[in-house]
Formats: structure tokens, sequence, C-alpha cells
């Protein structure tokens, strides 16, 4: 019945496992395609190279075929909803499918030719998928250029590298093995008796605690056994038979930690559980050694649950948030951004800012440009930016361009209420960057100003970088047109920043041919890293919502066995008292106040070691532990006397 138990919740938690190692395999094969045979993934950054990006991509290109080393370039895919990612060849080399099948719910995968890197960045992910017997070369052209490289191999460490940087993998092993842990104390207290007869019996210590712990070990690989043949096939038949390995190996790495570690914690409980001479001597109830090891597992969860309360709504709260900024990123997926080349320099790039501005001027003719501006605390020190502490400066495009109606969620801000520092900052800014005779406060008084209506209304493209920011409120400068406002030098700098998008590829293209640029500067979509960036939120989230069910059954199971033995030890003391008509409040009294002390201590501790972060959250969830306490004692009490009163405990 006992080993029953075992593998039925040795099952759940190996479920629970198989859960977390789908979403750990769906990541994998997002970083290491498993049909492409990848064996590494660089991230490669040419800001320092002086190179411009289709040289750069040349250069790879030609490198990649004279090594056959088969490097692909990873992008989103822009087109449909732009939620995939697409493989680009960098050389000609190398022979690949059409189309990949992906792991998890993501759609096919396309192998497009390097004709499709034509108007990408040269930065940004690479897989190493040929040979890498010449991969020290590549090291050493990369070096020898100032290309920056950082790489991640397709191999077990890197796994392991991966479970222990990320806390939601960790968080997951962790809270399997506290669910084993009060599994083992579990298994203990039903052998409790058993093993005091046999060391009455004269039977070896070490052969006792041999004998109980092989057979749970036993008992929870044979749960994993099963458990795990059945994910693999199902994983076979849903994801296709080629992902099986993939999938096994990750699984059979969690399963493997969780396994060593639960039988180290067996033998660490069962060692210091062993009944002494005095406690056989004295005939004490065989459970009474394991009082010790119940109330710390016990404790270890309940903080293990408050601490994985906070971090798991935040990643629940991310994920929801990761959702909407990727429909806005999305929202960009045809806006192109302007990429000067770097041996341009700075008599290059004066030479061609009045060429930069006719083709701003052409485009918002159009209403095909987006000017978004953001600053924030980090970026501008000594100015007021008022109560939110950030300012953006947009054009009418880049409403249009994220909010879909223009100004509909935003509400306007009357001038009085623009802090003097913010005015005077705006002022100081429009004397450099203003077109025309006009001074810069009758400028300024063309603007309108707005604040948002709700939260996180606006997404901003953050000053100097173009990174796009999700601000929960902001002083939105909206200025009434850009080419007429704004002079050249300053254009061509944002256009270079991306904080200046233009609609469509051909067409951007064209503007620049027929204003003589073409050769001068390459246009690029603007969306690629934001869109790959935003996909992966979601998955933790995941992780962290089942190491929290984890941690939950394991604290359950931990307080019922904790009230299991602290009933059975105070057997003799509840039987007369409740025949005598005390009731169960009076009774329980003694063993529920100290653990609600205790454990209010311990929540408070929790929230100042967490600073004050998320401890709502922390606070409600030790408020409801508290009051369970109570319920798991009157559960054990009440069935420890009806066993008393029927003499079969």
């Amino acid at each position: 019945m006992h080993r029953k138990v075992v593998v039925a919740v040795s099952a759940v938690l190996f479920a629970l496992l198989a859960v977390a190692v789908t979403l750990m395999a769906n990541l994998h094969d997002r970083t290491y395609p498993q049909q492409l045979g990848t064996k590494s993934l660089v991230e490669l950054d040419f800001v320092n190279s002086g190179l411009p990006d289709a040289e750069a991509i040349g250069e790879l290109g030609r490198l990649s075929d004279r090594l056959g080393v088969g490097l692909l370039k990873v992008a989103p895919d822009l087109g449909g909803d732009q939620s995939g990612q697409v493989f680009v060849k960098v050389g000609d080399a190398g022979e690949f499918p059409a189309r990949i099948t992906r792991f998890g719910d993501e759609k096919d995968a396309e192998i497009r030719s390097n004709a499709a890197l034509e108007h990408s960045y040269a930065s940004g992910q690479y897989l190493v998928t040929g040979s890498t017997d010449r991969l020290p070369e590549f090291r050493e052209w990369l070096t020898a250029r100032q290309v920056i490289a950082k790489w991640n191999y397709n191999d077990l460490g890197t796994t392991l590298e991966t479970v222990a940087r990320q806390g939601s993998f960790l968080m997951s092993l962790l809270a399997a093995t506290a669910l084993m842990a009060s599994l083992v104390l579990y298994w203990l207290s039903v052998k409790a008796r058993g093993r005091a007869l046999r060391a009455l019996a004269g039977v070896s210590t070490w052969r006792i605690q041999y004998e109980d712990l092989r057979g749970f070990l036993f008992a929870m690989v044979l749960a994993a056994v099963v458990v795990d043949t059945a994910a693999v096939v199902v994983i076979g038949f849903t994801q296709g038979w080629v992902f099986a390995p993939l999938y096994l190996s990750i699984l059979l790495v969690f399963d493997a930690i969780v396994i060593v570690v639960t039988m180290l914690c067996a033998l660490v409980m069962s060692v210091a559980s062993w009944p002494g001479p005095a406690m056989l001597a004295n005939r004490d109830p065989a459970v009474k050694s394991l009082r010790g090891v119940s109330v710390v597992l016990k404790a270890l969860t309940f903080v293990l649950v408050l601490a994985a309360v906070s971090p798991a709504y935040t990643a629940y709260a991310n994920a929801r948030n990761t959702a909407l900024q990727q429909s806005h990123w999305k929202s960009l997926a045809d806006q192109v951004a302007l990429s000067f080349q770097a041996a341009m320099g700075e008599n290059g790039f004066q030479e061609i800012m009045g060429k930069v501005g006719d083709v701003v001027r052409d485009a918002e003719q159009r209403d095909d440009v987006a000017l978004s501006y953001a600053w924030n605390g980090e970026t501008v020190e000594g100015a007021d930016l008022g109560p939110s502490g950030n300012l953006a400066l947009v054009n009418q495009g880049w409403l249009n361009l994220m909010l879909g109606n223009g100004k509909g969620r935003l509400a306007p801000l009357p001038p009085e209420r623009i802090p003097d520092s913010t005015r005077k900052f705006l002022v100081e800014n429009l004397e450099l960057w203003k077109r025309g005779g006009e001074s810069a406060a009758e400028v300024l008084g063309k603007f309108s100003f707005y604040h948002f209506s709700q939260p996180e209304q606006l997404p901003l493209a953050l000053a100097g970088s173009g990174e796009l920011v999700f601000p929960a409120d902001a002083i939105v400068v909206v200025a009434p047109e850009v080419y007429a406002t704004f002079d050249d030098d300053f254009l061509a700098s944002i256009a270079s920043t991306r904080n200046l998008v233009f609609t469509g590829l051909g067409p951007t293209q064209g503007l620049l041919a027929q204003h003589g640029l073409q050769y001068k500067i390459n246009v690029q979509y603007a969306a690629e890293e934001g869109i790959l960036l935003a996909q992966f939120t979601a998955y933790f989230a995941w992780l962290e919502g089942v190491s929290l069910v984890a941690l939950l059954v394991a604290l359950v199971v931990s307080a019922l066995i904790a009230a299991f033995i602290a009933a059975v030890l105070h057997a003799r003391r509840d039987f007369p008292l409740r025949l005598a008509g005390q009731r169960w409040s009076e009774i329980l009294a003694g063993r529920v106040a100290p653990e609600w002390l205790v454990g209010a201590a311990l929540a408070v501790m929790i929230i100042l070691l967490r600073g004050g972060d998320g401890a709502l959250l922390a606070t409600a969830a030790a408020v409801l532990c508290l009051v369970a306490s109570p319920v798991t004692h009157l559960l054990a009490t009440r069935w420890t006397f009806a066993n008393v009163r029927r003499r079969t405990l």
C-alpha cells in the first residue's frame, strides 16, 4: 500500500517535471534547431569592426563556405503573425531543406537563401550547422576584425548551465526535490515501527537503512520509467520522433538531478531520525524520532512557498506584458530603419545630412515616417521629467502606428502642469534642433502635450538607441511636423539611431535611390531583434507556475505528516481530554499557537529579505498557509482518536 502511494506521488512529480522539460525542449529547439543539426550558436556584434553590414555578411558567407561551418543567420518571420523564426544561409554552400519542423506549437520555419540578408544587420545570432573542425580559424577571423562573439554550445554542460542560470528551471528542480523530500518523510514514518522492531531484533543499522532506502529508490525509479516512457511516446506522436532523443536526454538530466538529491536527503533524514536506545527502552512511538525532521522540512517548504509566490506572479504579469509588447513589435514589422556605413566618417555624414532630410520630407508627405525620441531618469540628469519620470517627443505617425486611432488613449496635459525644468530642457534642445528662424519657445508653442489615460498605453523608442520601452506613464510631446520642425542634422542623427522609422522596405529604398543615397545608406527591418526577444518570456512563466504547484503539494504533504506525528505523540493526552468533553480547538491550541508564531516570524523574515518586493503576495500566502495549519492538525488528531478508540493505532 505504502509503496503504491510513493509510486503514485512520484508519478505526479515526474509528470510535473515532464511539463517543465517540454518547455525546456521548446526553448532548446528555438536556440539549437534539432532538424538542422545545430552544433553551436554564436552571437556576433560588428559594432567595433568598422565593416558595413553588407560587406560583413558577404565576408561571413565566403568564410562559412571555405571552412564548411554551415552558418545560418537567425531572423524573425516578419510575415504572417511575426511569431516564428526563419533561418537564412549566409554562404552558398550546404544543402538544407526548404522548411523544418519546430518543437511545440511553433510553426514550421523556412530556410532562405542569402539574398534575404541583403537588408539585414550583420550583428545578430548565427547557427553553426556544419563541421566544427575549423572553428578555431573562424574565431581568429572574428578576433582580427574586432567582432565581439558570444558562443553557446549544444551539449550537456550548456544545458546544465542554463538550468543553473535561469531561476525558473532552478526553482522547478528545487520544488521537485522538496516534494520528494516530503515523500521520503512519509516513507520513513510508515517504516518507523518496522525499523524499530528490526533494530530490537539485532539487525545491523546500516542494513536496515539500506533496505528501506532501496525500496524507496525502486518505487521512485519505477514511477520515473513509466512517466518518462509515456512522455516520450506522447512527444513522438505529437511533435515528431525526430525530437524524441532530444526530449528524453533533457528529461533524464532533470530526473537524475532530482533522484540524486532526493536520495542524499533521504540518507540524511534516515540517519537523523534513527531511534536511540532510550526511546526503544521507553517504548515511545516509533515515529517520535521523525518529529524534528518533519518540523524542519515543513518550515523549509513553507519558506520556499513564500519565496516562490511573488516570482511566480511576477512571471505571470511579465508574460501578459510580453504578449502586449510583442503585439507592438508586430506593429513595427513593416517598418524599416536606416543604417549608415561606419566607413563614412564624420565628414561623409555631414555631406549626406541634407539628402537625409529630403528623404524624411518626401516620406512624411506620404505619411510614411514615425518619430519617437524618449528620455527617462537614466538618460537625463538634472531635469524634472514630471511625476512619471519619462518624457517623449513623437509625431502623429508614431501614435497612428502604436495606438491605431491616434491620440484616443492619451489624455491632454494642460501647459501649466508641465514642470518648468522640463519646459527648459525642451527649449534648450530645440535651440539646437529647430529648423527656420523661429525661436525655440515659439516652436514649442506649436507642440501638443499629453499623458497616458491608462498605464502602459504607448510604447516609446529610447533616445539614442531606438530600444522599445513600455513606461507606465510619460509626458508625451507631439510635434506637428517632422521635417518642418527639425533641421537636417537632428533628422539624420535620429535616423541613424532608429528613433526615426519608415514604412515599407521597397518605398524607402526608392526614396534613397531618388536622392542618390542607395550606396551610402542601408535599409534594415526595425523589429528584427525585438520580436525575437519578446517571444521567450512567456515560457518562463509556465515554469514558475509548475514549480509553485509542486511546492504547494510538498507543503501539504509535509504539513500532514508533521500533524500526524504530533497527533500520535499526543494520543495518550488527547484521547482522555476528548472523552472528557473538551473541544478540538482547546486540545490543539498548544500545537497551533507555536506554529503560528514561528510561521509569522518566518514570513516577516522573507518579506524583509526581499526588500518589500511582493510583500503583499507573500503576506497573503503566509496567512492562507497559517490558516490551513489547524486544519491539518484537526484531520490528523481526529484520525488518531478514531484509531485509538478502535485500538488499531
